[in-house]
């Protein structure tokens, strides 16, 4: 039979349940991930709170507790709970009542007869939990007694009684009592509650008290910094970090031993570890804050030296700064390109194996997975200065630098060029922390900074401003210590060595000339993610720059294809038929036609390689049309936020 239309109205119109639902565009502050509502079903200590807390208030008048190895018990009543109703009091819950069985749905199309009764003996807090966090929000039915769900045998005329209560439509609760008015078990039935205030979709403040969300969070804090093998420290913790010099992976970031050369590597058990570890009293005592270093993209960072402050002759004017981000923008990108093209000229394998590598391998590999992280930093740049223009009203600048430097001794053209000896010490030179004016890429950026600090009336954006700029100069003096370690890690070995040779593609190859193609498609993709996540603002929420992060992975997928064959990508920079505005007013035809040429554009070059191409690239072109299938399904529903 076809399909008949649905009477249900919840099924043909979506009721936004929570403040975050309701506000029509991205809300500034906070993102929706930080609301209770949204967070990750945690149900252990460490991420923002447990979920166990949060669904202790499942069934109404009663606080559960899940925290426990012999099953959930009820902890306390709530005030005019059906349970009390019913003569049920405290005194009842000492020794306590253990949850035994339910009787509920958890999908949908549950109905009749397979409607599940979950049964909870033998099982602990936890998994009991994970049943109940499934329920959906609507009638359900419990069944608890005074044994503990490890011992419990379950009366078979309590799961009757269960199945009755749950399909009854007036009787909502059942005690059974022996002579002397002990409990032996009783069941209750009634609406899942929800744990959001149904008018202003925030936590139900009469429910839960203050803390008590994250009360079984860990403390003191060192303890869990200490022991969590769970890696929900991430940035405040990360357990496996990277050397200083970025030769040595896999260490213990906690590791006792910090002199040693080279350093000891992390240990795969909680035995063989923990005696090579900062003891606990260590940690208490400091050892956490003048032990252990910092730690930026998962590589350890053991000082830093403050510059001294910069002599600036002339603040610049309001006019000057826009138009020096808008310089700077097109500079980032240039360089990008550049890092790309260095890290595929190294002769290194995309990933390291874990045993059989020599020496020489393991220092390329380092010096090529350096080059792509110090890129990879470059396109956040990129963000950051159109984030900068952006608060200062302009659109955002997705062109590309022809000429990189202003003194002397580094301005040059761009170009695409193997990482040799003298493009590596150029990479240094652009790099190098500077606080003169104009010298390097960095100190294009001094000027910027102390112009905008020390004009607060002329920048009132000037505390965001400043902290976008002060991100991008503290990077690029890291650029310049990662960049002569680099140099260490290929100093002497010859460049034939440790060099691809990368040269044009024969004239008659027409698969190397499909994978170009490609790989400038995939370039236009990436840019055009950028250009409209620039242009969208707040509203894109972070997410286009996600997505673009993931385009990327299509470029490095081609270019690390075609360098493997001799071949240099291009990186030519989008022709007319896939246009990139530059302006800063976009309307939604704009935006979906530049979805519509990117996605022809790329699904030509991609329909071009398999073509002509063997086994391997058809693999290529099925991992990219993957990745691109879900990319401009986004792409173009985000058209439709442009205004």
């Amino acid at each position: 039979m076809p399909n008949q239309p649905s009477t249900d109205p919840t099924e043909l119109k979506i009721f936004p349940r929570n403040l975050t639902a309701r506000a029509d565009y991205i809300v500034r502050g906070n993102p929706t991930n930080t609301r209770p509502e949204s967070g990750v079903d945690n149900c252990f200590p460490g991420l923002e709170f447990d979920q166990r807390n949060l669904d202790k208030a499942f069934f109404p008048g009663f606080i559960f507790e899940f925290h426990r190895d012999d099953g959930a018990i009820i902890h306390r009543l709530a005030p005019s709970a059906p349970a009390v109703d019913s003569g049920l009091t405290e005194g009842d819950l000492n020794p306590p009542l253990y949850l035994w069985a339910l009787n509920g749905r958890t999908m949908k199309d549950q109905t009749g007869g397979n409607i599940p009764i979950f049964f909870f003996d033998r099982l602990e807090g936890l998994e009991v939990w994970r049943r109940v966090h499934d329920l959906r929000h609507e009638r359900v039915a419990i069944l608890i007694g005074p044994t503990s769900g490890l011992f419990v045998q379950i009366p078979s005329d309590s799961i009757k009684k269960l199945n009755d209560l749950y399909k009854s439509t007036n009787v909502n609760s059942y005690v059974e009592r022996d002579s002397q008015g002990k409990l032996q078990w009783a069941v209750f039935a009634g609406e899942r509650a929800p744990y959001l205030d149904p008018e202003t979709g925030v936590i139900d403040p009469s429910v839960y008290g203050p803390g008590e969300l994250t009360r079984s969070l860990c403390v003191p804090w060192q303890y869990d910094f200490r022991d969590c093998g769970c890696f929900y420290w991430a940035s405040n913790k990360p357990d496996i970090v990277i050397s200083g010099d970025g030769l040595h992976e896999q260490l213990n970031f906690q590791r006792l031993d910090r002199t040693s050369d080279p350093p000891p590597s992390d240990l795969p058990t909680y035995l063989e570890r923990r005696p090579l570890e900062i003891s606990y009293t260590a940690l208490l005592s400091g050892a956490w804050n003048t032990t252990l270093p910092s730690v930026l993209n998962d590589r350890e960072s053991e000082c830093f030296v403050p510059p001294p402050a910069p002599d600036v002759p002339r603040l610049m004017t309001r006019g000057e700064v826009i138009e020096e981000l808008k310089y700077l923008s097109t500079v980032e990108h240039a360089l990008l390109v550049e890092y790309l093209y260095a890290h595929y000229s190294l002769n290194a394998p995309p990933a390291l194996p874990a045993i059989g590598v020599s020496d020489q391998t393991r220092r390329i590999f380092a010096a090529a997975d350096e080059v792509f992280r110090i890129a990879v930093d470059e396109m956040r740049h990129l963000r950051w200065v159109n984030e900068a223009l952006n608060l200062l009203g302009e659109g955002p600048v997705t062109d590309r630098a022809e000429i990189i430097g202003r003194v002397p001794e580094v301005r040059r053209p761009f170009q695409l060029n193997p990482l040799t000896p003298e493009q590596l010490q150029w990479f240094v030179d652009i790099e190098r922390p500077s606080q003169a004016i104009n010298e390097g890429i960095d100190g294009m950026y001094v000027r910027l900074h102390v112009s905008i600090d020390r004009q607060p009336a002329l920048f009132p954006e000037r505390k965001r401003l400043i902290h976008l700029i002060k991100l991008i100069i503290d990077e690029g003096g890291d650029h310049f210590r990662r960049f002569q370690t680099i140099q260490k890690h290929l100093s002497d070995l010859p460049p034939e060595q440790y060099l691809r040779p990368l040269g044009e593609a024969p004239a008659d190859s027409l698969l190397l000339k499909s994978l170009l193609s490609l790989s400038d498609q995939n370039y236009a993709v990436v840019l055009g993610y950028l250009l409209t996540s620039f242009l969208l603002g707040d509203r894109a929420g972070g997410i286009n720059i996600e997505d673009s992060r993931r385009a990327m992975f299509n470029v490095h997928d081609t270019n690390h294809h075609l360098a493997s064959r001799g071949v240099g990508a291009k990186f030519n920079l989008p022709t007319p038929r896939a246009p990139l505005p530059r302006a800063a007013a976009i309307t939604p035809e704009i935006a979906g036609s530049l979805v519509d040429n990117l996605q022809s554009s790329v699904e030509e070059a991609l329909a071009s390689v398999e073509d002509v191409g063997g086994e391997d690239e058809r693999q290529l072109v099925t991992r990219q049309r993957r990745n691109y299938e879900g990319l401009f399904r986004q792409m173009r529903r985000r058209a439709l936020k442009y205004k």
